[in-house]
This record gives structure tokens, C-alpha cells and sequence, in this order.
């Protein structure tokens, strides 16, 4: 049986968007985003909406809307369909977001002249580590090369995405961080990804058939 897209409505999704807790995605159109929008919210519109460049973000809900509901519980069933977990959508949209009274803005944008730059939801692995870990924690660059066992130099690449995580350095990270030992080798894994589908992803689907479509 087909799992079904799970909702919530705009009270819950105001509580949960008040405390930080989900990244709130938009998909409907451009044209739509900009005549009223909530506050915050990533725009990735239905019509170029694709599942398989949809990245898991860690400890964060992800939360569809549209104007009445039904693209975003649409949308919310091709990343089901993708494998990807936890797909919320917001019951009646926007519509229901508004008669709850809660607020909106509006954002009137000039022509776009210039092909829009991709949205990148994946950062490098020395982004998360620099504002999720090092900062919070007051742990300078110094100190972690020594409680690690890493140079200077290796830890100042990572932390300006030069060098990638690999499976050694992510059971450094894990062992002093206490996180699982995969984590932080994923978000390499992720981040690349998300690099390659952008540069690639269409080439790719340019030239090769799937086995099974042939």
C-alpha cells in the first residue's frame, strides 16, 4: 500500500515555524511567490520541482505548501516516492495559513535578467562543523587540529570546503563530537550530490535511458 503524504494544519505549522523547527517550501509558482509569500519560505515551484535533487535536512521537518494544499501533498508524494522520509504538507495552504491570520508579505521583484542561480540546500561538511559545532562550543581551529589529531592546515581547508570529509576524518569528528560514525562523511556525501545533479543531473538524464524504460 502507497504511504500517504503526512499533513498538518496551519496552527501546528505556525508553532513548529516559530520555534525554528522546519524548513518551509513553497512549490508554487514564481509569479504566485511574488505576489504573497510567508516570510521565509524556499521557493521551488511544482513545474520544476524534482525529488531526486530534494536533500534530507538533518533536525529539521520539512513542511509543502501550496495555495489550497493540493500540489504540495502532490509534491509531498514524489519524495515519498524518492525515498525521502517525514514529507509534511500544509493543509489548505496558504489559503488556511491567511484565514488563521497569520501574516504574509508581499515581494514585487524587477524582471530577472540573468538565468537564476541554483538553490543549495547541502553546504560543505566545514560549514555545519564552523556554525553548528565550533562557534557555539567558543572551539577555534587550533584547538580542534590538537583534540583531533589533524593539522592546522587540514582543519583551516576543511573549514573553507577545500578538502572534503573522508571516512577516517569523519571518525575523528564523531569520536570527539559524539556524533554517529557516518555523519559527518554523509554531509560530504550529500553536499557532492547535490554539487553533481546541479552541473550534471540534466546531461545525465539527457544521454542515458533507464534499463527498464528501453
Amino acid at each position: 500500500m502507497a504511504k500517504s503524504v503526512q499533513s498538518a494544519d496551519a496552527k501546528t505549522v505556525k508553532e513548529w515555524y516559530d520555534r525554528n523547527e522546519i524548513l518551509l517550501v513553497d512549490v508554487r509558482e514564481t509569479s504566485e511567490f511574488e505576489l504573497e509569500h510567508i516570510a521565509g519560505a524556499l521557493l521551488l515551484p511544482m513545474s520544476k520541482f524534482d525529488p531526486e535533487i530534494f536533500p534530507v535536512i538533518p533536525g529539521k521537518k520539512v513542511v509543502l505548501h501550496c495555495a489550497i494544499g493540493k500540489r504540495s501533498e502532490a509534491a509531498g508524494k514524489m519524495l515519498l516516492g524518492e525515498g525521502h522520509p517525514g514529507a509534511i504538507h500544509l493543509t489548505g495552504g496558504l489559503d488556511a495559513w491567511k484565514a488563521a491570520g497569520f501574516p504574509t508579505e508581499v515581494q514585487i521583484l524587477p524582471p530577472v535578467k540573468k538565468p537564476t542561480q541554483p538553490v543549495f540546500l547541502c553546504p560543505p561538511p566545514g560549514s555545519i562543523l564552523a556554525k553548528e559545532y565550533l562557534i557555539p562550543l567558543n572551539i577555534s581551529a587550533a584547538d580542534l587540529s590538537e583534540n583531533i589529531g589533524i593539522s592546522l592546515n587540514a582543519t583551516d581547508a576543511l573549514l573553507k570546503g577545500e578538502a572534503p570529509v573522508n571516512v577516517e576524518l569523519s571518525l575523528r569528528l564523531a569520536r570527539y563530537f559524539s556524533t554517529a560514525p557516518d555523519f559527518w562523511v554523509h554531509l560530504q556525501l550529500d553536499h557532492d550530490m547535490e554539487q553533481a545533479r546541479h552541473k550534471l543531473g540534466e546531461e545525465i538524464r539527457q544521454k542515458i535511458t533507464p534499463r527498464t524504460a528501453q
